[in-house]
């Protein structure tokens, strides 16, 4: 009798875990929002997990999400890699999501380094967002020097 409920308790939390791997994870940001203005990103590279979303912590440690959704707009993402059963330090990355569409998670990797790639599903267009390096002029440097 004993063996039945433990068998039973066994398998209930084994078809649990089974269904957290196919859940989507959705940011704050698409929370109430109308699918036009929400944009979501499909995992491809199953090695990749968006490990935050504008420093808000997703569940990648407890489920394998396989889409992500979040409000159309600009978002910081941060993505770890697994390599076995480790992780490697999260790269940021800001994109610049449109309502409506599908984005690809896609990774590049050799035998020393790896990067990812977020892009449209149909045009394959990158949503990288590509900020301009701050520098300043050499009237500015100088200024400073004789300050």
């Amino acid at each position: 009798m004993r063996h039945d409920i433990v068998l039973r308790f066994i398998a209930v939390m084994l078809f649990c875990f089974t269904l957290t791997g196919c859940i989507h994870y959705e940011h704050k940001s698409a929370e109430g929002r109308p699918w036009d203005e929400v944009a979501t990103i499909r995992q491809f590279d199953k090695s990749l997990s968006i490990d935050k979303i504008d420093d808000d912590t997703s569940l990648y440690w407890l489920a394998r999400q396989t889409e992500y959704r979040l409000g159309a707009g600009r978002h910081k993402l941060s993505v770890k890699r697994a390599i076995g059963t480790e992780y490697t330090r999260p790269i940021e990355m800001t994109v610049d999501l449109v309502g409506g569409r599908t984005y690809g998670l896609y990774g590049v990797s050799s035998m020393k380094w790896w990067y990812y790639e977020v892009r449209d599903v149909e045009t394959g267009r990158s949503a990288k967002v590509i900020e301009p390096a701050v520098t300043t002029t050499p009237s500015e440097s100088a200024r400073q020097a004789v300050q």
